[in-house]
């Protein structure tokens, strides 16, 4: 069944016709994204084959992602960075030849441009060149010669790659004499800073050389001054140490005269202890022969005194007392000593009559 329906107009979602005096960009054939130059990289490799140069990086080999041309030989063992020695991400200088390592890796190519002002380095493994001035890929970029604008050099056959090559080496003598010149300035200059700089150095090494002669003539008569305060403090050390040795041997005489003393003086204390013990006792037996002196005295005394009063009595009493007897009663428990004054008084009492 065939049906018929009329349409007034017709309209595409998503799509347009071109747009005059525009042209489409290309496509990358490793992301199918469109290849933009003002936001990403865009390399040509020798079999005229565009992509993105972070794309390109990714691709494991030197080969081209499409037609698997060789674009280089693989690098040989000697190609190395000047400084660490490093075998990957090598980029060549093309003023002076230096060879270092890339950005990503330990910057020493990056650091050349530093240094000596060498703008442009190229890549060993794809022959990209890089500027680091205006820090893009200028291997394949040359001045439009209808608005001098930078576009892609892009021509086929044998005149085209003779004036391409001839261009490119009138570029490169162009490029190589402006850095040349502007290295013999930049060294010149440097060399002018050097020279000021060694000058301002060496007046200055001057002047520290005589202040330091100057500190070592100071030092020397202060080493002389102390070598002789040495010397005296050696003669006082000498001297001291005499005295020392002196008054050693001395403490030791008086310890020993010490020890006699402390010996002597524990024989004195026990010659002491034992005088007054025996002065004790002699003083004991004093005592009681003046105790037994005293009454003795006393019964002297005593029979004395009888005597007169018995000499003053009438002469009848004194008979009567002669003949007379003293009876005494014994005592219940008489000492020694009672009994001797008694008999002694008995005696005397009998001498008496």
């Amino acid at each position: 069944v065939c049906v018929c329906v009329c349409v007034r107009a017709l309209s595409l979602q998503g799509a347009s016709l071109p747009v005059m005096d525009l042209t489409e960009l290309p496509k990358c054939t490793v992301c199918l994204e469109r290849m933009d130059e003002s936001v990403n990289g865009v390399l040509t490799t020798l079999c005229n084959h565009s992509f993105h140069s972070q794309c390109l990086q990714h691709w494991e080999d030197t080969t081209c992602p499409v037609c698997r041309y060789c674009q280089t030989p693989e690098p040989v063992e000697e190609n190395k960075c000047f400084e660490c020695g490093v075998q990957e991400n090598l980029w060549i200088c093309l003023i002076c030849g230096h060879i270092g390592c890339g950005r990503y890796v330990s910057r020493h190519a990056y650091k050349h441009f530093e240094e000596t002002q060498h703008t442009y380095a190229m890549q060993l493994t794809n022959h990209r060149v890089w500027d680091y001035a205006g820090d893009n890929y200028v291997h394949r970029l040359v001045a439009s010669k209808t608005d001098g604008k930078i576009v892609q050099y892009e021509c086929e056959g044998d005149i085209c790659q003779e004036e391409k090559i001839d261009a490119l080496q009138l570029e490169y003598s162009y490029l190589l004499t402006s850095q040349l010149e502007s290295q013999r300035i930049y060294w010149e200059n440097k060399i002018v800073h050097l020279e000021k700089d060694t000058a301002e150095e060496i007046n200055n090494m001057k002047s520290k050389f005589k202040e330091t002669i100057e500190k070592c003539d100071s030092l020397e008569q202060k080493l002389s001054e102390l070598a002789k305060d040495k010397q005296s403090l050696e003669r006082k050390c000498t001297q001291l140490g005499n005295k020392v040795a002196k008054l050693g041997s001395e403490l030791k005489e008086e310890q020993e005269m010490n020890k006699c003393l402390r010996a002597n003086q524990a024989q004195l204390q026990a010659r002491l202890r034992e005088e007054e013990r025996h002065m004790r006792e002699t003083g004991e037996q004093k005592d009681g022969r003046i105790t037994e002196l005293q009454e003795q005295l006393r019964d002297v005394m005593f029979y004395l005194e009888t005597q007169q009063q018995i000499n003053q009595m009438p002469a009848d009493a004194r008979q009567e007392i002669q003949e007379g007897q003293i009876n005494i009663a014994s005592a219940p428990s008489p000492t020694l000593s009672a009994t001797s004054k008694l008999s002694a008084r008995k005696g005397r009492g009998k001498r008496g009559k």
